[in-house]
């Protein structure tokens, strides 16, 4: 008997039959404890633990505003698992003063996520707006 998504064209031997598309789908990163990772907003890819959150001044949390005026909420971490670094490290309008910055973009779909800062301390500071907490998703 067909599936919904199966159907038997015509009545006689002759009969052709359509079959359901196959589905390929990437598998999640096992990095990390899922429930705990937080994911690209866009393309879902893993890109941090919570357990690497990083206190920088006695907070993991930022709100900035950019020399445009546009602001940030970020989520500072120790290291991250789906990002890439890009660009070349300046000081110039840091936020973390003695820290130079480059921009992170997601390993998987290079969307623009936050900064990798360098310094007295490594970490890097993600956009919460462009990222999500996986328990929701997985759920």
């Amino acid at each position: 008997m067909p599936s919904m998504v199966q159907a038997v064209l015509g009545a006689d031997e002759g009969a052709v039959v359509l079959a359901e598309p196959e589905i390929h789908t990437r598998p999640l990163s096992t990095h990390g404890d899922s429930l705990n990772d937080w994911l690209c907003a866009w393309c879902l890819n893993r890109v941090a633990s919570e357990k690497d959150r990083f206190i920088y001044s006695g907070t993991a949390e930022f709100l900035f505003k950019n020399p445009q005026g546009i602001s940030f909420h970020i989520i500072t971490f120790s290291q991250t698992i789906g990002c890439r670094q890009t660009g070349v490290p300046t000081s110039e309008q840091t936020w973390f003063p003695g820290h130079a910055w480059s921009y992170c973009l997601c390993d998987r779909c290079r969307t623009h996520l936050g900064w990798f800062y360098a310094g007295s301390s490594n970490f890097v500071g993600l956009i919460r707006d462009r990222i999500l907490r996986a328990s929701p998703v997985m759920n």
